[in-house]
């Protein structure tokens, strides 16, 4: 083997060793950041003046009308609708009761213009402001609450917020290393919630 080769080779071996130690303190991170992911809301509800719903799934939404229903809020914001939908397009598509299209014909507003979950927290932030509201509720999926109260506690400093997790049917927690769409799942969120930590 040549000087040249002997060097290359103890870089390539130096990287390696630093990719295996890189990865084996984000595994170590991932499990942590599973493990503690926040798996039911307070028992207790707060009086809140308005509702943040992160679109994402039907059980999200369901859980905001449930606190709106029960008069935790006058008001519900869904914030990162798509383009074009509206109301009843988005009744029909979740099979919305009949007292959940009256309470989103009422008290429900749509926010389209927020692609990220950084959108989501300027977009009601700004809803806060023009309600003059100065405490919210955050409806989100429990592995997307962690990254999405740094964003929230960032945007509005000095808002009262409130945090309701809601668990996916198809979350399943205590086995998510067994399954490889869950390991991406997981891992992506928490790759996204150590950039969203950092910039905090």
């Amino acid at each position: 083997m040549t000087r040249k080769h002997a060097q290359f080779y103890k870089i390539a071996k130096s990287l390696l060793g630093s990719s295996a130690v890189i990865c084996a303190i984000f595994m170590s991170g991932l499990q942590y950041f599973v493990l503690h992911l926040p798996t039911h809301a307070d028992d207790s509800i707060t009086k809140s003046h308005g509702i943040v719903v992160i679109t994402g799934g039907q059980q999200r939404l369901d859980a905001g009308l449930s606190l709106l229903a029960d008069g935790t809020a006058s008001k519900l914001l869904i914030s990162g609708v798509g383009t074009g939908i509206t109301k009843i397009i988005l009744g029909n598509e979740l099979k919305l009761n009949a007292t959940q299209r009256q309470l989103m014909r009422c008290c429900v507003e749509l926010e389209f213009a927020a692609s990220d979950t950084r959108g989501n927290a300027l977009a009601a932030r700004q809803w806060a402001q023009n309600n003059q509201f100065s405490s919210l509720y955050l409806v989100t999926a429990n592995y997307h609450m962690p990254r999405a109260q740094l964003a929230f506690q960032r945007e509005m400093p000095h808002m009262t917020l409130h945090y309701w997790p809601v668990n996916p049917d198809d979350l399943h927690l205590d086995s998510w290393w067994t399954e490889p769409a869950l390991i991406r799942l997981l891992a992506r969120e928490y790759a996204k919630y150590l950039a969203e930590f950092i910039r905090v």
